[in-house]
């Protein structure tokens, strides 16, 4: 049996390391570090403002990891993300964060249900697969 336990972490915690999105000039990926978009292909560089938390629908469409899953479209801001979703996902037992913290607000309370179901369990974890080997292969 796989333990997880939520660690109470929102989805800011994650923004605050470089996010891959793809750049609006060429198409790579490009990161977004400190309200700035910069791109490592053409060198594209703006300002770029970070709306993570609560507004998904506004950034999704920008990010370089995605993927179709159930579906759905699976997304992660970068590696720490892919991470916190294969462990939570492969999971048997998942645990909640600790009594004291505000369980609504953690980014694994806020994960939809398709993404949770243990139906999906095997086709979820390859989506994650795959997007780590295109955060991998755009790395490098």
């Amino acid at each position: 049996m796989t333990r997880h336990r939520d660690s109470g972490a929102c989805l800011c915690d994650l923004a605050t390391t470089p996010v891959m999105v793809t750049c609006p000039s060429c198409g790579s990926r490009a990161v977004v570090t400190s309200d700035r978009l910069v791109c490592t292909t053409c060198a594209h560089a703006r300002p770029y403002k970070r709306v993570w938390c609560w507004e998904t629908s506004r950034f999704v469409a920008d990010l370089w990891l995605t993927t179709p899953c159930a579906g759905h479209t699976l997304w992660a801001l970068n590696a720490q993300h892919l991470d916190l979703l294969e462990s939570y996902v492969g999971a048997t037992l998942r645990e909640d964060p600790h009594p004291s913290s505000v369980r609504r607000m953690t980014i694994l309370a806020k994960l939809p249900a398709w993404l949770k179901s243990a139906k999906h369990r095997d086709e979820v974890l390859r989506a994650i697969r795959r997007l780590r080997t295109k955060a991998e292969a755009s790395a490098a």
